[in-house]
């Protein structure tokens, strides 16, 4: 079997990856990248660790690479943790991280100089012993001859949004590199091609879709940190504009925020005509905001058609569906709100990046047709496949969806069927185009990240005044606006504003919120006592009457700025 290794053994010699560090780009080559990985694995090997989960906790990119490619060659799994910088305090952080080693129950934890203490601490929570730090790669003793060992299982995923008892998406050798390659022939990568990314490298979208994307490809990769980004997205754009870079993805609010802050005369002398590629996904794509950029740039080079909206989650690797480069992306406005089962009305029409319309909450943008050695279907509730132009639950069949959850909860695996991936997220497929709704029920993708209906209602559920188990959070999308439903059974209203609090620091104004004051047994239940959130979202949409409302915020995503935490949780 092919793995994403297999250029350790013959790496493309000029080509690299390009750091942006101290306000400069610098080139690390693939053959440097090649032997800091075996260094790296011949440091895990001395310390015991030649299979089993190696959690990673590393910071700088230019650490992070050697140390996930070398715990892959050593024959163990890796298995990113996300940044402090996506948590409020370091307790928040350390709390999450010992949660998911926990889960991950690796065989060693590896961290870096900058992490070490915070490494320290989550372990020392979770029971896991004393974290390995890495030193620099380039301070080891040479391993040139070190044999390579495959494992199995490839990469051990876990969400930023996973809190409490989180869940560790099992990606095998074969899932990884069956995405990589159908990645490739969705985009058409060549040797011509190269690279940028913002992305941070513990999530699929940075990890999969751009780091390990050019690395397999040995394509130049131009790679910054979400900080950078933020500090200056211009820099961003001088890879396509100044350095003839090819592909880039990033969430809808990148493009938007670099939009808004690139200024005129940073944009003078720049040539984004060989920028064919720019994918989007993570979250809804906002025409308005693809119009924007596409106008911005056009007197620069930039073509629309460089617009790839995509699709896909961990749990099936990374992509399931994206809009081919170079053919524009097709934008529709249904006839209101579908129901599950009903056919979808289009009563328009448009090209991403061409039109700018001035209702875009109305508008869906096609995510393109599934990638190669992948299947699509849109089914009811009972599963069902549905026809074309119906709206109901995505499905996703292929080589690349996952060996299911690690996790404590036997519950876990559920979405994993024989007949599929039960995928949440509700959409209809037109002309072999998936248009994808948002989720139902029980997730939404804030900035890029993840947020968990569970993760609410277990905070929520800590707090003074809400009643112990008594109260649900219904997550999803109505009419273009992703939303928020919380049903508190309590009496009074103490509780209201550390409710609220909570509400702020966990969604953003993109998301409208709404909290409902009720009587015990409101919140429909399963026959275990679980909430039925999905039905407890259709309820709200539908106008029951499930109790006071106490509290609406209802704003616009669009004019609102990214902050850091926020663009370093970016993920697919």
């Amino acid at each position: 079997m092919n793995s994403v290794l297999d250029w350790l053994d013959s790496p493309a010699p000029e080509r690299g990856i390009h750091h942006y560090r101290n306000g400069d780009w610098h080139l690390r080559q693939y053959a440097e990248i090649a032997s800091a990985a075996r260094r790296t694995a011949a440091f895990l090997h001395a310390n015991g660790v030649t299979k089993g989960v190696v959690s990673l906790l590393i910071e700088e990119p230019e650490t992070f690479v050697p140390a996930f490619l070398g715990t892959m060659y050593a024959g163990a799994t890796p298995s990113p943790i996300a940044s402090p910088v996506s948590f409020a305090g370091h307790d928040a952080f350390t709390d999450h991280a010992a949660a998911v080693l926990h889960t991950a129950a690796p065989a060693a934890v590896l961290t870096d100089d900058a992490l070490a203490p915070l490494a320290a601490t989550a372990c020392a929570k979770a029971g896991t012993g004393t974290p390995l730090v890495l030193p620099s790669p380039d301070t080891l003793p040479a391993a040139d001859d070190l044999d390579r060992r495959d494992a199995e299982l490839a990469l051990l995923q876990f969400t930023s949004g996973s809190s409490g008892t989180p869940k560790g998406v099992r990606v095998t050798g074969e899932n990884l590199t069956a995405n990589v390659r159908a990645i490739h022939g969705w985009l058409g990568v060549t040797g011509e091609d190269s690279c940028s990314s913002w992305l941070p490298l513990y999530h699929d979208m940075g990890l999969i879709g751009t780091f390990l994307g050019s690395v397999v490809a040995q394509i130049d990769l131009w790679l910054m940190s979400p900080v950078d980004f933020i500090r200056s997205p211009a820099r961003w754009l001088d890879c396509h504009g100044r350095h003839g870079v090819t592909i880039t993805t990033a969430p809808n609010f990148g493009y938007g925020y670099a939009t808004s802050r690139v200024r005129d005369e940073e944009l003078r002398g720049t040539d984004f005509s060989t920028w064919r590629v720019a994918m989007s996904g993570a979250e809804r794509v906002d025409a308005r905001v693809a119009a924007d950029l596409a106008a911005r740039l056009a007197p620069y080079g930039f073509d629309s058609r460089a617009f790839a909206p995509c699709y896909g989650m961990a749990e099936t690797t990374l992509a399931v569906t994206g809009v081919r480069p170079g053919v524009g992306a097709r934008i529709v406005r249904p006839d209101g709100p579908p129901a599950v089962g009903a056919p979808v009305t289009v009563v328009g029409s448009g090209v991403l990046g061409v039109d700018r319309p001035e209702d875009p909450a109305r508008w869906i943008t096609s995510c393109g047709a599934p990638v190669p050695e992948t299947a699509v279907d849109v089914v009811d509730d009972d599963g069902a496949p549905l026809p074309d132009g119906t709206f109901g639950e995505i499905r996703v069949r292929g080589t690349s969806v996952a060996d299911g959850y690690q996790s404590p909860d036997p519950a876990a695996g559920a979405p994993f069927t024989e007949h599929g991936l039960r995928t949440g997220d509700a959409g209809f497929l037109l002309d072999g185009e998936l248009y994808v709704v948002g989720r139902v029920g029980d997730s939404l993708k804030v900035r890029g990240r993840k947020v968990h209906a569970e993760d609410l209602e277990a905070a929520l559920n800590a707090l003074p005044g809400v009643p112990a188990g008594r109260c649900a959070v219904a997550l999803g999308a109505r009419g273009g606006q992703s939303g928020a439903v919380v049903v508190v059974e309590a009496a009074g209203d103490d509780w209201l504003e550390p409710v609220t609090a909570v509400l702020r620091t966990a969604l953003d104004t993109s998301v409208s919120v709404t909290v409902v004051r009720a009587r015990r047994g409101t919140i429909p239940r399963t026959s275990s006592g679980k909430p039925r959130r999905r039905l407890l979202w259709r309820q709200a949409g539908e106008g029951a009457p499930l109790g006071d409302v106490l509290h609406t915020t209802h704003l616009d995503q669009h004019l609102t700025e990214p902050t850091a935490a926020q663009l370093d949780g970016a993920a697919i």
